[in-house]
């Protein structure tokens, strides 16, 4: 704890640096004609290379000149200006109105429904709230079928999980961020982006590589950060109601108020699914049955005493799954699921810009509390836990000399209280990690083009964690613009996280399997899991251009992941005393993935586009036999191809996309009676995926849309091993690798009053 009050007394010796505003500067702020704020725009004296880029609130600081001189500011899209700076002026005003008519066509053109952003300096790709539009974005966990970055792993028929892939790798290797800020960890990890719903995100940021450090420690592959629509930015009243063929409703209303300084926002949540659907004949159901009440209340303030939020999320999930059919010869009870998850979470967020009234000092804190449970029956086995999390962290913000430098400092409390219990076995645990980072930001403004042609990224954060001790997390990322459509990123880095191993493999309780936490055979203790620790190198490639007069692009990224400690979930180890065990235990040797995406868009004709993606996953990991073998389900190849097209009078828009998957090496199933896995190839074959949706229009207040999914059918047919007899040791509904359902119809329509 020294340690901890020396980084924390360091800080406290920082701030009055950071206060201390730079003098023999000339700083000021640069707006359009309606006083917008213009991020990243260049501002350097003329004939020299001295200058800066403005940051988040448009401002800059340039070192003062002795003779009177001409200050250059360049920003995409407006024609530069130039202005006059006397030698006595330290405060200026800079307003850019001269609009370049070219330019403006361009930037329209480049503000697409997905887009990666030519002046951040890490690789995140931006899913704005029109892409979501483009498929039945029910909630977060749907909002990524025309995103070739991301793989979405098919729904458990008996649990109804599913969960995201990225670089190669879990979810849980990535970290899951709401408006920044750290959220449903722990036993909330199985459905945490299913109580995200569709219409209250304004948009997905997705975060390759090792990313900022400021969100803590984890985010090994990336951040996924949902961006919630805001109670000034959004409709007074806004409805959605969608149903589909599976047997499922959902209502979503919002409703705000918008004041001068303070607004207030209510969103609601309806939705349920009951079906009876068993389309293998296999006697259970192929989608759970679901009933979900989700609200968030969020109040915002913006004024001159700075920005403030306030919000309270709360929800009750229930799922019934399981065997609902008698089988024949069957005399045993029957296998049926019940999932109940209730949740409330309370956070705020506090901003000051000119802190202490120094013009570049900035001030931010973040306070977040929740608790979350969980019981559940899965045929014999129960599951229990509960959850209480606190988030703590405050941000100072500041130039050093000029705008071209920037150093971030933030402190940070991390704290959970776990009480979690499988059948008779008690896995509770609390976890207190106070923690210190430090990223600096360099900005190398360019005179050939408006934006900075150079910016680095240095972070590292200390973290002490009560149960595994001192982390420490350095991490790099880097940008060069060879041209304005020409970039080059890298980003290197550590990062870790702690194992929640019955969360994250809920799903594993749907089986007659026993969990054991050591290495084969069961040994006579049980050894402790974690932290797992890895790093992650990247570097993408980005190049913008014209064919035939019209905008395309292409990206290439290339990552690999390499471990240091792997938590490996074992499930191909052989019966003891005919007992089957799912083994958890500490990788031994290698464990690494690497990961090749090709990404391609192209605007074909007026209001066609076209996207393409290629992906290449190599996945492998060394088990308790000591051999380096590739991690079950997961597909080496991914492939995806999208169309677009809106009408000139944008009324009509169809939006149709093909996933392709290629194959998956199943788990070994050797030990199995033949008679029950004889259906089960080694790896699962190659196959595609066609959905399809139609929008049509009426104004600017109603919109209905229609679509399919899986037109094509394709179907996994024997998805549970064992299915007759789900008493048997070898009943085990894991081994998911493709849809159980086949073709699922939707409807639905987005509704708002007029002159609201």
């Amino acid at each position: 704890m020294k340690k901890i009050f020396s980084l924390l007394g360091f800080l406290a010796g920082y701030l009055p640096l950071l206060a201390q505003t730079p003098e023999g500067f000339v700083t000021g702020i640069v707006t359009n004609e309606k006083e917008e704020v213009l991020i990243g725009a260049s501002v350097f004296w003329k004939d020299t290379r001295q200058g800066v880029t403005t940051d988040a609130e448009g401002r800059f600081a340039v070192p003062k000149r002795d003779q009177e001189a001409t200050l250059v500011i360049n920003y995409v899209g407006y024609t530069p200006a130039e202005v006059q700076v006397l030698p006595g002026e330290d405060k200026i005003w800079v307003e850019i109105t001269g609009v370049k008519q070219l330019d403006e066509v361009t930037v329209k053109a480049k503000g697409g429904d997905v887009f990666i952003s030519s002046i951040g300096v890490r690789n995140v790709e931006s899913v704005t709230s029109q892409e979501l539009r483009k498929a039945p974005c029910c909630n977060l966990s749907e909002s990524f079928q025309t995103n070739g970055a991301i793989d979405v792993t098919y729904p458990n028929a008996l649990t109804g999980v599913k969960e995201i892939q990225l670089l190669g790798l879990r979810g849980i290797y990535s970290q899951f961020l709401v408006e920044n800020r750290p959220t449903m960890t722990g036993i909330a990890t199985p459905f945490a982006f299913e109580y995200i719903p569709g219409t209250w995100l304004s948009g997905v940021d997705l975060a390759k590589g090792a990313s900022s450090v400021k969100n803590g420690n984890t985010g090994i592959t990336g951040q996924v950060n949902a961006e919630i629509v805001k109670p000034d930015q959004d409709k007074p009243l806004f409805v959605n109601v969608f149903s589909s063929t599976e047997g499922r409703g959902e209502v979503n209303v919002h409703l705000n108020k918008k004041g001068e300084v303070s607004h207030h926002g209510l969103l609601l949540h309806g939705s349920f699914v009951e079906n009876k659907w068993d389309m293998n004949g296999d006697r259970f159901k192929d989608s759970p049955d679901r009933q979900q009440l989700n609200g968030m209340y969020r109040w915002k303030y913006d004024g001159p005493e700075g920005c403030a939020q306030f919000n309270v999320h709360a929800l009750t999930d229930r799922r019934q799954s399981g065997q609902f059919r008698d089988i024949e010869g069957y005399q045993g009870p029957r296998f049926q699921i019940d999932q109940q998850n209730d949740r409330v979470e309370v956070w705020g967020k506090y901003g000051k810009e000119e802190f202490l009234g120094k013009r570049f000092l900035e001030l931010g804190n973040i306070i977040s509390g929740s608790w979350h449970r969980t019981q559940s029956q899965f045929g014999p086995n129960a599951y229990r836990g509960e959850q209480r999390s606190i988030y703590w962290q405050s941000l100072v913000q500041d130039i050093i000399g000029n705008t071209n430098h920037r150093i971030l400092v933030a402190p940070s409390i991390f704290y959970d209280d776990i009480r979690e219990n499988v059948n008779e076995g008690n896995l509770d645990r609390r976890e207190f990690v106070p923690g210190l980072m430090a990223e600096y930001t360099y900005s190398r403004p360019s005179l050939r083009m408006e934006i900075p042609d150079l910016v680095i990224v240095l972070g590292t954060r200390a973290d002490w964690n009560s149960r595994f001790g001192w982390q420490v997390t350095p991490r790099l990322s880097a940008k060069y613009n060879f041209t304005e459509k020409s970039i080059v990123r890298v980003s290197a880095g550590r990062g870790f996280r702690s194992p929640n191993v019955v969360a994250e493999n809920i799903s594993l309780l749907a089986s007659n399997r026993s969990f054991q936490f050591s290495r084969p055979p069961f040994g006579t203790s049980q050894e402790q899991l974690g932290p797992e620790e890895a790093w992650n190198y990247g570097v993408n490639y980005t190049q913008k251009f014209n064919v035939a007069q019209r905008e395309a692009s292409i990206s290439l990224d290339v990552y690999r992941t390499d471990f240091v400690r792997q938590v490996l979930v074992d499930v191909e180890e052989a019966p003891v005393n005919s007992e089957w065990t799912v083994f958890f235990y500490n990788s031994t040797g290698k464990s690494y993935s690497n990961s090749v995406l090709l990404n391609m868009q192209y605007n074909v004709l007026p209001g066609l586009d076209v996207k393409a993606a290629m992906k290449w996953n190599d996945v492998r990991a060394t088990y308790a036999d000591g051999e380096l073998r590739t991690v079950p389900l997961v597909a080496r190849l991914r492939g995806l191809v999208s169309l677009d097209y809106t009408t000139p009078n944008k009324r009509w828009s169809l939006n149709t996309h093909v996933q392709i998957v290629g194959p998956q090496r199943l788990p070994d199933n050797s030990f199995l009676p033949h008679e029950l896995t004889h259906d089960f190839p080694v790896n699962s074959p190659t196959f595609a995926l066609w959905n399809a949706q139609l929008t049509r229009k009426f104004g600017n207040n109603l919109e209905l849309y229609a679509g399919c999914e899986n037109i094509t059918g394709y179907q996994q047919h024997h998805v549970i091993i064992a299915a007759n007899d789900p008493s048997s040791p070898y009943f085990n509904g894991s081994q998911v690798w493709a849809p159980m359902m086949r073709q699922v119809g939707y409807v639905g329509l987005r509704w708002s009053p007029k002159g609201l």
